[in-house]
C-alpha cells in the first residue's frame, strides 16, 4: 500500500511510453472485437443458482496455497530480481501467470492470459509487466469491462530493498490471492460483459502498474465500466497504528466487516459504484455467507495520507473503488518505535510458536479472506450479468412531492429509484413496478435530496445505478417536471454527508452561476464559536466539495460557514454523536 502524502498526476512523466499485451488476442477483446460464440461455456446458470456456485466454490484451501507460494518468492519488490526460477519478482509473475493459464484449460480455454508491459525506471528495473486474465464476456454490443485489481508487488522498510524479506501478506498477498482465486472461480461461469483479473506491479513505489494500464485503456478507447481494488483485505487485527479512519487498539478484531472507499460524495460515480456493491451484497450474497456481515461506504477516497490503485483509473474517468479490512496492522509510518507488521519484513503469513515448521497462528484469516472474496465476485456477477444503466430520467416538484420520470428502456418494465439525503447510505429504495413515473410523498422542505435509479430485468437482474441526481424539495413548486437547475439557489451550501460516519465529512457547495469572486472558504467553529478550521477552495460551476477531516469519536454541536470573499454566505449545523 503506497504511502501518499500528495498525490500528483502528471501523465507525461509517471507513464512509460512504451506499452503492449504480450496475448495477440488480448487487446482485440478487450476492445469488444471478437466472435463471443468461442468463449461460451457448455453449462449456464440462474441468478440463484450462480450466487450459491460461487460461495461454494470459494476454497479457502486454494487461497492458502497460494498466499504460501506468494511467500516463497521472498521479495515481490517491483525492483526485484526477474530471471531466478524461485525467488523475485519474475519468479512470483510467472507464477500467477501460469495460474491463469492453468485455470483457462480447466475451463474450455476461455480464460485469456496476457501480460501488459511498460517502461519505467523504478528501483533500478525498466521494464516491467502486470498480469491480466481476460474472460470474455457472451454480448460484445455494449463492449464495457469490469476490472478487478490488486498490486502483487511488496515491500520492506525501505521502499526500494530487493534484498530484505517482503512476504507481504496482508500487502498485499491477500488482495492479490482474492484476484487469483476469483480467476479461478468466475471462469467456470459466463457474463454478459467481459471481466479482467488483474495483478499489478510498482503500486508501492507510486501506483505506477494501475497508472499504465488506465492509460493504455483510455487510449486505446477501451470502456472500463467499473475497477474493484482490493488492497489489504485478509486481516483481522488491529495495530498498535493505524491509517485514519482507524480500529479501537491494538489486537481488536473485526472479521465481519469490510470498507469500501470511493472519491467524491453527491453525484459520484464512485460512491454509485460503492453503493451498488453493497445493494447487491445486502440483496443477493448475504444471504449465502456463513454470518452477517457489513460493508461500509466510507467517505473518503482513501484512508487519511494512503492512496492506492483505484485512483489512477479514477483521475482519468473510469468509476473505481478500493476494498480495505475493517481493521489494518499498522499506518506504515515507519520510525524506530514502528513494530506494527504494515510496510515491513513482519508481514508474513503467520507464527510458528513452536519452530515446528508448522503456522500456529495465521496473519490473514481464510475465512474473513473468502468472505471478501465473495463481496467482489457478486458485484462483478451482478455487474456483468445485469442489464444496460438507464440512460435519462429526471426529476421535479409540484408542492406535495418529488416526481421520478424514468426514459424506458425497450423489454425493461421494472425500475427501482433510491434515495438519500445526508447519509452514503441509501434512505430509501422506491420500486417502481410496471411503470416510468413515481412519486415520492413526505418529503422535508428545503432538504435536498439525491436519487439515482436502475433498471431491473425480467430475471430480477438490477443494472448499475444510473448518473446520482439532485433536487431540493419545495413548496406550492409549479405543477410539472422541473429541471435541475430550476429547483436550486445560484449557490448553494449542502448538508454535510455523512454527518457523521467516519473520520470524514463532505461538505458540498452547488454554483448555478459563478460570481464574480471565486475565491471561497469553509471555515468550522465549535459552539462557542471558535473557529477550528479553515478550508480555502476555488468556486467552480456545479458540485464544490470540500473533504473535512474532523477525526473518529468527535461529539458534539459544531457549524461550516461558507465564506466567498469577505462575505459570509450561509452557515449550517454539523452534529457529531459518535
Amino acid at each position: 500500500m503506497k504511502q501518499l502524502f500528495a498525490l500528483t498526476f502528471i501523465l507525461a512523466f509517471h507513464v512509460a511510453s512504451a506499452q503492449s499485451l504480450t496475448h495477440p488476442l488480448a487487446e482485440q477483446i478487450l476492445l469488444g472485437n471478437y466472435n463471443p460464440a468461442l468463449y461460451t461455456p457448455s453449462q449456464t446458470f440462474s441468478k440463484q443458482q450462480l450466487v450459491q456456485s460461487i460461495w461454494s466454490n470459494i476454497n479457502t484451501d486454494s487461497i492458502f496455497g497460494y498466499l504460501k507460494q506468494l511467500s516463497s518468492f521472498y521479495n515481490r519488490n517491483t525492483g526485484a530480481d526477474t530471471l531466478s526460477e524461485t525467488k523475485g519478482m519474475g519468479a512470483a509473475r510467472r507464477w500467477i501467470f501460469n495460474r491463469f493459464n492453468s485455470f483457462s484449460v480447466a475451463n474450455q480455454n476461455r480464460l485469456i492470459a496476457s501480460y501488459h508491459q511498460f517502461d519505467k525506471a523504478i528501483c533500478g528495473q525498466s521494464k516491467h509487466r502486470n498480469i491480466l486474465a481476460i474472460l470474455p464476456g457472451t454480448d460484445t454490443s455494449d463492449k464495457s469491462i469490469i476490472l478487478v485489481e490488486a498490486h502483487m508487488d511488496s515491500r520492506c522498510e525501505d521502499v526500494c530493498d530487493t534484498a530484505c524479506m517482503a512476504n507481504g501478506m496482508e500487502d498485499n498477498g491477500s488482495g492479490t490471492a482474492l484476484v487469483i482465486e476469483l480467476a479461478r472461480v468466475m471462469s467456470k461461469y459466463a457474463f454478459k460483459n467481459t471481466i479482467v483479473f488483474m495483478a499489478t506491479v510498482g503500486e508501492e513505489q507510486g501506483l505506477d502498474g494501475a497508472t499504465a494500464f488506465a492509460t493504455y485503456c483510455a487510449q486505446k478507447g477501451i470502456k472500463i465500466e467499473a475497477v474493484l481494488n482490493n488492497d489489504i483485505v485478509g486481516g483481522i487485527l488491529c495495530g498498535k497504528t493505524a491509517s485514519p479512519p482507524g480500529c479501537p487498539g491494538e489486537n481488536t478484531i473485526d472479521s465481519s466487516s469490510v470498507r469500501l472507499f470511493s472519491f467524491g460524495t453527491n453525484l459520484s460515480v464512485h460512491k454509485n459504484l460503492a453503493r451498488f456493491i453493497k445493494l447487491q451484497f445486502k440483496e443477493e450474497a448475504q444471504q449465502v455467507i456463513d454470518i452477517p456481515y457489513t460493508v461500509h461506504i466510507m467517505n473518503a477516497e482513501d484512508r487519511t495520507g494512503r492512496g492506492g490503485d483505484h485512483i489512477p483509473f479514477r483521475q482519468l474517468g473510469f468509476a473505481s473503488i478500493r476494498t480495505t479490512s475493517a481493521h489494518e496492522h499498522g499506518d506504515a509510518q515507519i520510525n524506530t518505535n514502528y513494530s506494527d507488521r504494515q510496510h515491513s519484513t513482519r508481514d508474513v503469513l503467520g507464527k510458528d510458536n513452536n519452530a515446528d515448521g508448522t503456522l500456529d497462528s495465521l496473519y490473514v484469516n481464510m475465512n474473513y479472506l473468502k468472505r471478501n472474496i465473495m463481496v467482489n465476485a457478486n458485484a462483478l456477477a451482478m455487474a456483468a450479468i445485469g442489464p444496460p444503466a438507464v440512460p435519462q430520467f429526471e426529476l421535479g416538484n409540484d408542492g406535495n412531492g418529488i416526481t421520478i420520470r424514468v426514459s424506458a428502456i425497450p423489454g425493461i418494465n421494472q425500475y427501482r429509484a433510491g434515495i438519500r439525503t445526508t447519509r452514503n447510505d441509501f434512505d430509501t429504495i422506491l420500486e417502481m413496478n410496471g411503470i416510468t413515473e413515481t412519486k415520492l410523498y413526505g418529503v422535508k422542505k428545503d432538504t435536498f435530496y439525491f436519487i439515482t435509479v436502475m433498471a431491473v430485468d425480467a430475471s430480477g437482474i438490477e443494472s448499475r445505478f444510473a448518473q446520482e441526481k439532485q433536487v431540493k424539495a419545495i413548496i406550492q413548486a409549479p405543477t410539472g417536471i422541473q429541471k435541475l437547475h430550476e429547483e436550486i439557489r445560484l449557490i448553494e451550501l449542502l448538508p454535510a454527508a455523512p454527518n457523521p460516519f467516519d473520520e470524514t465529512t463532505t461538505i458540498g457547495v452547488m454554483v448555478s452561476q459563478l460570481p464574480d469572486e471565486k475565491k471561497a472558504v469553509i471555515l468550522i467553529s465549535d459552539a462557542a464559536g471558535k473557529n477550528i478550521a479553515h478550508l480555502p477552495f476555488t468556486l467552480q460551476t456545479g458540485l464544490n466539495e470540500i473533504l473535512y477531516e474532523h477525526g473518529f469519536g468527535q461529539k458534539g454541536l459544531y457549524y461550516y460557514t461558507l465564506q466567498i470573499g469577505n462575505k459570509i454566505y450561509d452557515t449550517r449545523k454539523l452534529i457529531f454523536n459518535k
